[in-house]
């Protein structure tokens, strides 16, 4: 019996790639995701402390396992230049020089452990961004990886939903041996509840919301291979939460979000995202009556809130700060919150980690999202020009929502921000051409 040289090719490559299945790049974002999903936030490993989160501990081995492949693999690495890499090694360098410095000049004792704590979920995040950056073996794996996603974000905003209208957490009942929890009682606002989900904080939760939006909206238009109920329910469940969470700052990343968005749209499109968002107005007044009026006030009373005078009533003291280790900072995560909380992740950042960290968390922002859009001149089906469009507006929105609160310092918020960071440039490498044969660590 012969065989073809196309079969043997095909043979060939299975083998290199673990037989079409096993442990690859999409099934470690998979399962990071769950973790990050379905573990309360505040729920943690107790022997660990505030270390021990199942999502971070999943994201640092995936990390020493990014580090395994890379000096192993025999397959090129794909497109160089790699900016988005680069610019995470250089915010690496900062922090560990930012730490070393810290540790050199003496810290109090209560600050030692966060110091340490900081530097674990800095890697962490690296090691989660480096498996979506170079981990997803071809175009398909993305497409696949992003429906997930979408559909996690659903999930989520399913549960703030049932929330919002039950006033009750429904997560009290979780609780794992060797773990503790340290839920909080659902905040209210105008006399309605702010849902959290399975997130330490309703700002959190917002985020995840409206950086999970983008791409939910832009698969419920443009993918065709699903059933049209398959691709609405994501973003439907994900744009009515957004309106339940009684959140200026979210409301104001989901308009972000969508304006991104809008010049790539069809006319077509256009219309009728526009006529979604008229539909959910008019249920929303109907349905929960004053939301809406509420969520009006947040923006007409702005001048006098609270949130907002605490914010800019922080700018001061930021500077000063600031100009006690203006360079390197005075170490990432000793900003203690006995100390002072600043509602602002770029202002906490220049305090722990100096200019120098400030601008490289900049640059890692910056060349993700150059790279996504790099990446949409590069693609070739319209569904991957609009999914690295919805990459761009899910970074963006994320990164401008860490100037409403401490993002960073809520694993939810900051381990979507990496993995994001990290498909941004991982888009480029795919939609240029340059598929990897499986990720696998034989």
């Amino acid at each position: 019996m012969s065989v073809s040289p196309a079969a043997l090719l095909r043979l060939s490559r299975r083998k290199r790639s673990g037989g079409g299945r096993g442990f690859d790049g999409l099934t470690v974002l998979t399962v990071y995701l769950v973790l990050l999903y379905a573990v309360p936030s505040n729920l943690t490993i107790t022997a660990l402390g505030s270390a021990g989160r199942p999502a971070s501990l999943w994201a640092l081995a995936a990390g020493v396992w990014w580090c395994w492949w890379q000096i192993q693999r025999q397959v090129p690495s794909g497109l160089k230049p790699q900016p988005v890499r680069l610019a995470l090694f250089a915010l690496l360098a900062i922090a560990a020089l930012s730490y070393a410095t810290a540790m050199l000049r003496g810290l109090p004792a209560d600050e030692t452990s966060p110091a340490d704590n900081g530097m674990l979920r800095l890697v962490a995040w690296a090691g989660i961004l480096l498996i979506a950056h170079d981990g997803l073996s071809n175009v398909d794996a993305l497409r696949r990886f992003l429906r997930r996603l979408a559909w996690g974000g659903a999930i989520l905003a399913a549960l703030g939903i049932v929330q919002f209208f039950t006033g009750n957490s429904l997560i009290d009942w979780i609780s794992i041996p060797g773990m503790t929890s340290d839920l909080s009682v659902l905040d209210s606002r105008g006399g309605f509840t702010r849902a959290s989900a399975t997130a330490s904080q309703p700002l959190e939760y917002g985020v995840v919301l409206c950086m999970t939006f983008p791409i939910a909206i832009v698969l419920a238009m443009e993918d065709r291979a699903r059933r049209p109920l398959a691709r609405w329910i994501p973003a439907a469940l994900i744009a009515v939460a957004s309106v339940l969470s009684v959140s200026r700052s979210e409301l104001i990343g989901l308009v972000v979000g969508v304006l991104v968005l809008l010049p790539t749209f069809s006319r077509r499109s256009r219309l009728i995202l526009v006529s979604l968002v008229l539909a959910l107005g008019a249920a929303t007044s109907v349905l929960v009556p004053g939301l809406l009026g509420t969520i009006r006030g947040l923006f007409t009373g702005i001048a006098s809130d609270p949130s907002t005078l605490s914010r800019t009533g922080s700018y001061d003291l930021a500077v000063e700060l600031l100009s006690r280790f203006p360079v390197v900072g005075k170490g990432f995560g000793t900003l203690l919150a006995r100390y002072h909380i600043f509602d602002n992740q770029y202002l906490l950042l220049a305090i722990e980690l100096g200019v120098l960290g400030l601008l490289a968390f900049l640059a890692l922002v910056i060349t993700a999202l150059v790279s996504a859009g790099l990446a949409r001149e590069h693609a070739v089906a319209p569904i991957d020009r609009q999914l690295a469009q919805a990459l761009v507006a899910s970074a963006l929105t994320g990164a401008m929502m860490m100037a409403f609160f401490d993002g960073l310092s809520f694993p939810m918020s900051a381990g979507l921000l990496f993995l994001v960071l990290g498909l941004c440039g991982g888009s480029l490498r795919l939609f240029s051409g340059h598929p990897l044969d499986r990720f696998s660590p034989a």
